[in-house]
């Protein structure tokens, strides 16, 4: 099994195990060589570091931070919140926007720039949720709900090709698999966490 597939058949302490060893394999397959002389490293401390022979730098995993959000428009009739797709996904996937933090960047920065950047609006309030490692392959996924100050939303055709808002009855349907067009993010996923945390009455 390819490793999404196989973490969705795992209990949740084999998937994490089976994660950690993914990402460690990968850094150690990318950062074989020392970043500040480019002499190969050796391994230390059962793996978890790597240090270079020639000016004993120490070289350890890197974690990605992301931020995840499911922005939530209020100014309508009802609330509804805000998913994207991928042209990769499998067909009717839709999930929570997401993008990398940046250098200099706070989480709430990060939040509002993605949103604008992938779906042309503007972050008026942001609220932290949870957590996830996401070993595809060194990401902390920090989840978040956002308020927006517009429906307007426009997806930016190169990492969005679709949004889609969704009232509360709407996303419980997805959540159970009984909507018309859209699926719901993996139960492996923090995106589908979010998703049902709104849907309970989570709010920014």
């Amino acid at each position: 099994h390819e490793m999404r597939e196989a973490a969705m058949l795992l209990p949740g302490p084999d998937a994490a195990m089976a994660g950690t060893a993914k990402s460690l394999f990968d850094w150690r397959r990318r950062h074989g060589f020392c970043a500040a002389c480019g002499i190969q490293t050796e391994d230390a401390c059962g793996g978890w570091k790597r240090v270079c022979p020639a000016c004993s730098t120490e070289h350890f995993p890197r974690v990605d931070p992301v931020t995840i959000m499911l922005a939530v428009y209020r100014g309508g009739d009802e609330p509804r919140c805000l998913l994207g797709r991928q042209a990769s996904w499998p067909e009717g996937r839709m999930s929570a926007l997401a993008g990398f933090l940046e250098p200099g960047e706070t989480i709430e920065e990060a939040c509002a720039r993605e949103i604008e950047e992938e779906a042309g609006l503007t972050v008026t309030a942001v609220r932290y949720h949870s957590s996830q490692p996401w070993p595809f392959p060194s990401q902390l996924m920090i989840g978040l709900v956002c308020e927006v100050d517009s429906e307007d939303a426009a997806p930016d055709q190169t990492e969005l090709e679709a949004v889609a808002w969704l009232t509360r009855d709407e996303a419980r349907a997805c959540l159970a698999g009984t909507h018309p067009t859209i699926k719901a993010p993996p139960k492996i996923a923090i995106a589908r966490t979010l998703l049902q945390a709104w849907v309970d009455g989570f709010e920014v």
